[in-house]
């Protein structure tokens, strides 16, 4: 079964949102960190959204691209996805860090594409002269629903085709984005007859940990990669009609960089080590252990002899 037709409309809206967001770590107005070619020349510039996946991704993708002899420095914290992607289209980047199904909703949202497989085909017919799609990693950073043990066991809640026969009318929390998504609360409704009460929007998720933990609410959207859901043992809902879309790990290049076999070869190097467990991993040594993501970048790379 495929999305319902009448969520188009909030696909629309939700094409410019992002689903998490950290305070950049680099003046994005600032010239590009690290390591640059004599003249000026920044050689391959790795750019980067305002997430902290997307600047440990990308230092992973700088890092390795110097570990293999190719100058590379970084552009973090650039904006939202309108403003990387104007960055890579107009040169001022040649590599940024992507999420598949979000970037097929970006350039086309009726598309109707829901598999993995479905969604990377797409890809390229829709995307901008001079820019093509690496190679995608098996690391989702996929969005979510879960419950806690407790209420999953009380109400044999396991998907969330589970969530209609839930009674109470549960309270949905999630990222103050989330009703603009074509998952989000009405996504639910349609495709899944989910019956929920009110929306309790909070775009921390550690404070969504405790409003599900205390009860204040019954199902919490959350990131695949949030470090909480594991911590916590939270039940990750299935999606049986594949309504939220696949968002496998996928480097966008332009063209004339993925030209480079140097360039491919690192990258790819990063996207078939990568899982979703050690991203989730990553972006917790930045956001709990306050590492720097450059540092974090170096240290995986090296255990994964990328480096």
């Amino acid at each position: 079964m495929r999305r319902a037709p009448a969520l188009a409309v909030a696909a629309a809206a939700s094409a410019a949102l992002l689903l998490s967001a950290c305070s950049g770590l680099v003046d994005p107005l600032g010239p590009p960190s690290g390591s640059g070619a004599p003249g000026g020349a920044a050689g391959v510039v790795v750019g980067s959204g305002t997430s902290t996946e997307s600047t440990v991704v990308a230092a992973l993708y700088a890092r390795a691209l110097t570990a293999k002899g190719v100058t590379a420095s970084t552009r973090l914290a650039l904006g939202n996805r309108e403003a990387y992607l104007a960055a890579l289209v107009d040169g001022s980047v040649s590599l940024v860090p992507e999420c598949t199904g979000s970037l097929l909703l970006h350039y086309d949202d009726t598309n109707p594409a829901t598999t993995a497989a479905e969604v990377q085909a797409a890809l390229p017919e829709v995307l901008p002269a001079g820019v093509v799609l690496g190679k995608p990693s098996a690391a989702r950073d996929q969005a979510v629903y879960v419950v806690t043990r407790q209420f999953s066991r009380a109400h044999r809640v396991t998907s969330l085709a589970d969530l209609a026969a839930v009674p109470g009318r549960p309270v949905l929390g999630g990222p103050t984005g989330l009703p603009t998504q074509p998952y989000g609360p009405e996504g639910l409704r349609q495709v899944y007859g989910a019956r929920l009460g009110a929306f309790r929007p909070d775009d921390s998720p550690a404070q969504r940990s405790r409003d599900l933990d205390a009860g204040r609410i019954g199902v919490a959207g959350f990131s695949s990669t949030e470090p909480v859901i594991a911590d916590k043992g939270y039940v990750v809902l299935g999606d049986p009609q594949a309504m939220i879309r696949p968002q496998n790990l996928v480097p966008l290049m332009r063209s004339t960089v993925a030209a480079d076999p140097a360039v491919v070869q690192a990258v790819d190097g990063v996207q078939a080590a990568l899982t979703t467990a050690e991203l989730s991993r990553l972006d917790e040594a930045v956001d709990v252990g306050g590492q720097a993501p450059d540092v974090v970048a170096g240290r995986w790379l090296s255990s994964k002899g990328l480096a």
